[in-house]
């Protein structure tokens, strides 16, 4: 008995494929399918079962499909399955334009897979037979309003696209629901056989490339160039396409952004260097943030970008973005240390030292305020740096850094610490008319973090006591017979007993310390002195630890290999057992 209808989520009623019928079909067994076809002739010929409709009796066991709603021909198809594909069209011509879940035929999934013979076949059957319109199966779309000339550029299958352009041109031409044509899908895959099968140029005459023209569309405005200019290794496919249509260089995306904004933010130097032979105004070009090609390459670090558009373009490096930024405000901000060290390498690059964006800040002045030490390093070691440029506020970088010192308790290391004292010891100065008196300070906030280091300090000052305090009774290198150390005479030990002892004492100390310090009968600014003194005692007690640790692995070796030769020698010589 057939397996009753399922539901289709187009809205109408399927019948299930039959089993032998989807294993068959997936083995590409000719000759099962065809004994399947005469038995079912004979089934329906016999007295109809009461659990069929009236509809299921009289349908092809061919009409059957998948949970997934792909009957045989789409399985056959998509195996690529020659033989077997031509006798089910031939049999039930209706599954040509049958569609899955997805709303695929059989030809998206033969273009899918790549296997061109089947396309072929099916673009002739549907030219010889009446009944199914070519075009109705040559432009079929699926769910995304993709089409078979889509799966075949997304994939990257040379002979099928060359099936269906020579078929069709027009599908060229036709976009999915995101807007993306085949010819973006081939710029991003990078087939340049791909692309010479959907040109115009290479696959139709003039006259039949004026009529059904190639689309070059692409997400959010972006067009087949903008994603040759993203993919690395595409130049090829980059100047196929300028010759195609030179004005695809200057097409801007949503965001403003031409092929050239694309290729110098993934850093695609051999596009950089084509579109700059082809159109060198394209370096001067912003997109709707006011950002160029060169602020691009400087917010992602491409320095061989930046390089050969200062080659093209020398005065590149004098355009600014809507704050007012050069290409070194804006590595600075981005913390681009590369660029930074490249910018300062170059003597001809010097005026971007000192120049102020929009807000009379330079870029010591972004630095500072971003806390970058390694960046701050590199200019205050430019000579052509002035310390002292006051922006809008009136304030110099030294201003800017002291605001930036956080109150209260802070680790001394802390970037704005360290800026601070570079600052000051090149000889930076402070505005006279800026306020740096100390701000109040949130007595909350301070005793929180008062409370989370005494925590921690003291809890490593107790387990580091605990750890020398039983090392002082597990001496290494074992005993002799009279219970004195078999190493004593070594300097080795005298160094592992004073380390250990050392470190005892420092943790016991910070351990007083954070007691005394952790506590609130203890007064708010005695009680940071406190803290600093026990982290200053927890990290030379941590060293001592360590040298204690190394100093008995030492012990313990040699002890051990002198003890157990003295064993073996007793062994042997029999004046011992072991």
């Amino acid at each position: 008995m057939c397996p009753q209808t399922q539901a289709d989520p187009m809205g109408r009623d399927r019948i299930p494929m039959d089993p032998e019928l989807l294993k068959a079909a997936r083995r590409g067994d000719t000759s099962l399918v065809e004994n399947l076809l005469a038995r079912t002739k004979i089934a329906i010929s016999a007295p109809p079962d009461d659990a069929l409709s009236a509809q299921n009796r009289g349908a092809s066991i061919l009409l059957g499909v998948t949970i997934g709603g792909n009957t045989a021909l789409h399985i056959a198809a998509t195996h690529g399955h020659l033989e077997l594909a031509q006798l089910i069209f031939k049999k039930e011509r209706s599954l040509l334009v049958a569609r899955n879940v997805m709303r695929e035929t059989p030809l998206h999934c033969a273009a899918r897979a790549g296997h061109h013979l089947i396309v072929s076949s099916i673009i002739i059957f549907t030219r010889d037979y009446n009944g199914v319109g070519e075009e109705t199966v040559l432009r079929a779309r699926s769910s995304d309003w993709g089409t078979a000339l889509h799966e075949a550029a997304r994939n990257g299958h040379v002979e099928v696209a060359k099936e269906l352009m020579s078929a069709d041109p027009g599908l060229a031409n036709m976009v999915d629901e995101e807007g993306i044509s085949p010819l973006y899908w081939v710029a991003m895959a990078g087939s340049l056989p791909l692309l010479r099968a959907i040109l115009p140029s290479s696959s139709t005459t003039p006259s039949t490339a004026s009529s059904f023209p190639v689309s070059y569309a692409g997400p959010n405005g972006q067009t087949a160039l903008h994603a040759a200019a993203f993919t690395q290794n595409n130049s090829e496919i980059a100047k196929e396409l300028l010759e195609w249509n030179p004005m695809l260089a200057k097409r801007a995306d949503n965001s403003g952004r031409t092929p050239f904004h694309h290729a110098a933010l993934v850093g695609n130097d051999e596009i950089v260097g084509l579109l700059l032979k082809h159109d060198i105004s394209l370096a001067y070009i912003a997109d709707l943030f006011g950002l160029f090609p060169v602020h691009i390459a400087a917010i992602t670090g491409k320095v061989s970008v930046i390089d050969k558009l200062l080659e093209h373009c020398p005065d590149s490096d004098e355009l600014l973005d809507n704050k007012g930024w050069n290409l070194l405000h804006t590595a600075v901000e981005h913390k681009r240390i590369e660029i930074v060290r490249y910018v300062c390498k170059r003597s001809e690059l010097t005026t971007l030292m000192n120049h102020k964006d929009y807000e009379g800040n330079t870029p010591l002045h972004l630095a500072v305020r971003k806390g970058e030490q390694g960046i701050v390093s590199l200019l205050i070691r430019n000579k052509t740096v002035n310390l002292n440029t006051r922006n809008k506020e009136g304030l110099t970088p030294l201003d800017l850094s002291i605001i930036g010192v956080e109150c209260g308790l802070n680790f001394f290391m802390n970037p704005s610490n360290w800026i601070l004292w570079c600052l000051k010891g090149i000889g930076a100065r402070a505005s006279s008319s800026v306020d740096h008196s100390t701000p109040k300070m949130d007595s909350e906030k301070e005793s929180r973090k008062s409370q989370q280091l005494s925590q921690s300090l003291i809890i490593t000052s107790v387990l580091i006591a605990t750890v020398t305090f039983a090392g002082a009774f597990t001496l290494p290198g074992g005993f002799s017979d009279d219970g004195t150390p078999t190493l004593a005479w070594r300097y080795t030990f005298k160094a592992h007993v004073i380390a250990d002892a050392l470190a005892f004492i420092l943790s016991l100390f910070s351990t007083f310390l954070n007691i005394h310090g952790g506590t609130e009968m203890t007064h708010p600014g005695s009680r940071n002195s406190f803290l600093a003194l026990s982290y200053v005692l927890v990290v030379l007690a941590t060293e001592s630890l360590v040298a204690a640790f190394a100093s008995g692995i030492r012990i313990g070796g040699v002890g051990n290999r002198k003890l157990g030769g003295s064993i073996c020698i007793r062994y042997i010589s029999g004046a011992g057992s072991v």
